[in-house]
C-alpha cells in the first residue's frame, strides 16, 4: 500500500519501459506515522506488521493468481469476487476519496456470471486483470462465493460444474459444495471422491467428511 497526496492508498502502480533519458528527481517520502489501521483490518493477517505484507495470505492476489486458491483461505474469502481492499478502506488518508464516489459498484450477480460464456465475460470485466485472459478463473471465484453464501438453493448452480472438463473448476465446486451441504450436494460429493484427476478427488473427500460431520 503506497500513501500519494490526493489520492491516499487508492491508487494503481504500473510501470513504462523506455530508453528515453528523463531527468531524475527527488523520491517522494510518506509516512503512516503511528497509524496501524490496516493491520486489524486485513481478514487473513496478511499485514503482520506496519511495511511487512505476507502476499501468500492475500485475498487480492489470490482472487488475481492463477491456479487453486489455496482450501484455507476460501472461507475467508467471503463475497470476494474480484479484489480485497479491506485494507485500503480503512486507511483514514483515503477517506476524501472514498466520499468523492457518487456511485455504487462491487456488486455482481455470480449466478448469471456462471451462465456467461468467455466472450461475454471478457466484455464485461474488461477492466479486471485476470490471468492470461482465461474467464476460468472468474468463474472458479464465482463458485468459492456461492460455497460461501451459505444458500442451499445455489447447490444445483454449484454441481453443475462438478461434471466441468476444468479440473480446477471441478475441484472448487467440490468445495463449495461441502460448505452448502444437503442431499444433493452428498450424492454429487460421492461421485466427485472417483474423480480421475486426484486434486479434485481430495477435495470431494474432504468435503464430503465436512458435510457428513
Amino acid at each position: 500500500m503506497v500513501l500519494v497526496p490526493g489520492a491516499g492508498p487508492w491508487v494503481l502502480l504500473g510501470s513504462v519501459v523506455t530508453d528515453a533519458l528523463l531527468p531524475l528527481s527527488a523520491p517522494m517520502v510518506r509516512s503512516c506515522g503511528t497509524c496501524t489501521a490496516c493491520l486489524p483490518a486485513c481478514p487473513t493477517g496478511a499485514l503482520g506488521a506496519p511495511g511487512v505484507l505476507d502476499a501468500r495470505l492475500c485475498l487480492a492476489r489470490w482472487a488475481q493468481a492463477p491456479g487453486w486458491v489455496p482450501r484455507e483461505l476460501r472461507a475467508l474469502m467471503g463475497d470476494r469476487l474480484y479484489g480485497c481492499d479491506d485494507c485500503l478502506d480503512a486507511c483514514p488518508p483515503g477517506d476524501r476519496v472514498l466520499r468523492r464516489v457518487s456511485r455504487e459498484a462491487g456488486r455482481v450477480d455470480v449466478v448469471a456470471l456462471l451462465g456467461e460464456d468467455d466472450g461475454t465475460l471478457r466484455e464485461r470485466f474488461s477492466r479486471f486483470y485476470v490471468p492470461r485472459n482465461e474467464m476460468r478463473y472468474l468463474r472458479r471465484n464465482a463458485l468459492v462465493v456461492l460455497g460461501n453464501s451459505g444458500d442451499r438453493a445455489m447447490v444445483g448452480v454449484v454441481a453443475r460444474f462438478a461434471g466441468d472438463a476444468d479440473a480446477m473448476l471441478r475441484g472448487h465446486a467440490a468445495w463449495a459444495l461441502g460448505r452448502l451441504g444437503g442431499g444433493e450436494a452428498v450424492a454429487t460429493l460421492t461421485v466427485l471422491r472417483t474423480d480421475p484427476d486426484t486434486a479434485v478427488a481430495e477435495e470431494a473427500a474432504v468435503a464430503l467428511a465436512g458435510t457428513l460431520d
